[in-house]
């Protein structure tokens, strides 16, 4: 599939351009989602600060596994930015993604890193709103009471909605994927199975799709949001992150759901966006990676 099929590209202004990118990852628990979700106010606020947002799908599971979601994201984001940094159109970027967007993000942090290839360009930052940094966390395994109290999403409705002829799917809006996320998150294992991931210890285990100390500590300047009432990701997990990454800044909401800047009214979405120009700003400047 083409790379312009993949994404949606949002310039600033001509005469207000940093040359710089934020490549964007969108939510939805591996399982739903599209990339264009990020509400215009935000969407206005990088390009009005002079960055090219560049918005992207990715293959989503379980028609995908995850291990083949990494690889894909990781060749998206060498021909949609990578290339073009080695080119010199960008003079640098920026990673960024919402919920598992964010976990994707960090993740392709550790691939350009892990993958040993000096010309390949490392992130000035990532932006990592409300995600997590591992799958190994007994949280992602046992089910969440915030979707036990929904009506139970049997699998039997799960095979129904999936793909089974071995097409990737890489666009899945909410209205016909939902019900996927749900049932990864009422039953014991289900959504580590959804993404094809063996129990602890097999070939392609949970902890070999997790973050540890030494992928942690080569991360670049991360800006870390999340609530404190998180349902879907406990909040433990960010502050965890923000406390042992090397060079983090923590920007935690407090008393509001996951996906807090989904609601637009409420002005803790702008403020949060308004102070993740102003740290990319800052390290824009600097060059830190």
């Amino acid at each position: 599939m083409g790379l312009e099929k993949l994404v949606t590209i949002h310039r600033p202004h001509a005469g207000h351009d940093r040359r710089i990118a934020v490549f964007y990852l969108h939510g939805g628990g591996l399982l739903y989602g599209e990339r264009d979700d990020l509400p215009r106010t935000y969407i206005d606020r990088f390009t009005d600060g002079g960055y090219t947002l560049i918005c992207a799908d990715y293959p989503l599971a379980p028609e995908s596994p995850l291990p083949a979601i990494v690889d894909a994201v990781f060749e998206l984001w060498r021909n949609a930015v990578a290339e073009k940094v080695l080119t010199g159109e960008y003079k640098g970027y920026f990673l960024f993604g919402r919920s598992s967007g964010a976990y994707l993000s960090l993740l392709l942090a550790r691939e350009i890193s892990r993958r040993g290839d000096k010309l390949l360009p490392a992130p000035l930052g990532v932006l990592d709103y409300y995600g997590y940094h591992t799958l190994a966390d007994s949280a992602f395994s046992r089910p969440a009471r915030a979707y036990t109290a929904l009506p139970d999403i049997p699998r039997v409705q799960v095979d129904r909605i999936a793909k089974s002829d071995g097409t990737a799917v890489t666009s899945g809006p909410k209205s016909m994927r939902y019900a996927l996320y749900v049932h990864a998150r009422q039953h014991e294992g289900a959504w580590l199975d959804l993404l094809g991931l063996a129990e602890q210890g097999g070939p392609s285990a949970p902890e070999d799709w997790s973050l540890d100390g030494r992928d942690v500590a080569a991360l670049p300047p991360l800006f870390i949001t999340a609530s404190s009432t998180d349902e879907d990701v406990p909040f433990r997990l960010p502050k965890t992150l923000s406390r042992t990454a090397p060079r983090a800044v923590m920007k935690p909401v407090y008393n509001l759901p996951h996906d807090f800047d989904r609601d637009t009214v409420d002005p803790t979405g702008a403020h949060i966006y308004d102070q993740a120009i102003e740290w990319m700003a800052e390290h824009s400047r600097t060059g830190s990676a």
